[in-house]
């Protein structure tokens, strides 16, 4: 970024067009022990990522409560929605909404903004749950034009420029409208089979694996110890690289939302080839790939299995679209989960003081992981199983919620923590 920073004698000190801060290293932190409400609004995940846990495992559960004959209503739709702009949509908003100011040099979102924001969010669960999805749609587009909005203004105002790839979220934001657009008209006017995919493929699938290329394209090689492929000096001396790796990153969007278009169309192995390789060339332009190494350390491992995992899923999808849902689970179960997970692993241990403990093998760490991993054994064998399908679906939830829940116990309880990094 272009923040100019040097330390000398231990004091460093940050050179910004809105203000000049000096701290001493050694002085003892005067952080408190807990998050005061200011940190809530400036560091959006706190909120978030607990709310976006409840909405996945609440998603995930509805399944069990069919098959075990305690819900008569088919939960399709809802589940869906509850994963996608729920769990997945939870994460995202927290991780952009934290992440993105601090990139821009820009001031952090404002208590009522986020408090909006979160109450939309919130609203949208509860409509999914109760099965109100086309109120629970509505809300979701006006989550997700709202947050463009006030990240939008951020950018205009902002010091610096977000790295390239965060281009492709703004496209994952923009997919994610039109998708959503699409079902909504879906339940006003009858749509052809193929517009109705396309809406689903693109609220569903394009608009978290844009958001993954987006944030992972300058996230996961940090995360992973890889270092960044190529790096961009100050906006102002290096636009006309900024601007090459922006206009890269938007083609790459573009052409993977035009394989969803293709496969709505009915050229499914195409598409679903062409949208596996397009994810592994844009994560090898984007990471050096090359320095990868195997690492049961932290969450590198669920990282590297998540990102096999989508263009595995992406691919199987589209050569087989006859079981076009049992390998969507590939991408969404595991692919996208375990990155997610990863990712907010980071997010909350690095701005709570506990960096150090993502360089250490840690148990619960990684038996959530393989429970999400079992959890996927489970569901997709039982649809090559029809004779005991149900109890392979239930014992993928099962393994599924297990091992969010392992997870959540031993990461959440953090964002009560402050940053001890924090400028005061």
């Amino acid at each position: 970024m272009s923040e100019a920073m040097h330390v000398k004698l231990g004091v460093v000190e940050r050179r910004c067009p809105r203000r000049r801060v000096r701290r001493n290293l050694f002085e003892p932190s005067k952080v408190g022990r807990w998050v005061s409400f200011a940190d809530l609004h400036r560091e959006p995940f706190r909120l978030f990522f607990p709310a976006a846990t409840v909405a996945g495992l609440i998603g995930i559960a509805l399944w069990p409560l069919l098959l075990l004959g305690w819900r008569e209503a088919y939960p399709g739709p809802s589940h869906a929605r509850l994963m996608v702009q729920g769990f997945f949509g939870g994460f995202v908003f927290g991780f952009l909404g934290t992440a993105l100011p601090r990139m821009l040099e820009a001031r952090p979102l404002a208590v009522g903004e986020v408090l909006f924001l979160f109450a939309l969010f919130v609203g949208n669960v509860v409509a999914q749950t109760l099965g109100l999805n086309t109120l629970g749609d509505g809300v979701f587009v006006g989550e997700i034009v709202f947050l463009f909005c006030i990240l939008l203004r951020r950018w205009c105002c902002g010091a610096d420029r977000p790295p390239p790839s965060f281009v492709l979220a703004g496209l994952a934001l923009c997919s994610a409208v039109v998708g959503t657009g699409i079902q909504l008209m879906g339940r006003r006017w009858e749509l052809s089979p193929a517009v109705e995919l396309l809406g689903r493929l693109f609220g569903y699938h394009g608009f978290v694996i844009l958001c993954v290329l987006g944030a992972g394209g300058f996230v996961l090689p940090r995360f992973l110890g890889l270092g960044a492929r190529r790096r961009f000096a100050a906006s102002t001396l290096d636009a006309g690289g900024w601007n090459r790796a922006a206009r890269i990153a938007a083609a790459t969007g573009a052409m993977i939302l035009l394989t969803y278009a293709l496969e709505a169309a009915g050229w499914h192995r195409a598409a679903g080839l062409a949208r596996a390789v397009l994810v592994v060339a844009y994560l090898a332009r984007e990471m050096p790939l090359e320095r990868l190494r195997w690492s049961w350390q932290g969450v590198r491992w669920q990282m590297i299995v998540g990102m096999a995992c989508v263009p595995i899923g992406a691919g199987a999808a589209g050569w087989f679209p006859s079981m076009r849902t049992t390998w969507w689970h590939v991408e969404l179960m595991a692919g996208f989960s375990l990155i997610t997970l990863a990712v907010a692993t980071h997010v909350v241990f690095g701005h709570s003081g506990a960096r150090e403990r993502l360089g250490r093998f840690r148990p619960q760490l990684t038996g959530a992981g393989l429970l999400v991993l079992c959890g996927l054994v489970s569901r997709v064998s039982g649809d090559f199983l029809p004779g005991i399908q149900v109890s392979h679906y239930l014992y993928g939830a099962a393994c599924w919620m297990a091992g969010v829940l392992v997870w959540a116990a031993t990461v959440l309880p953090r964002v009560l923590r402050p940053d001890p990094e924090a400028e005061t």
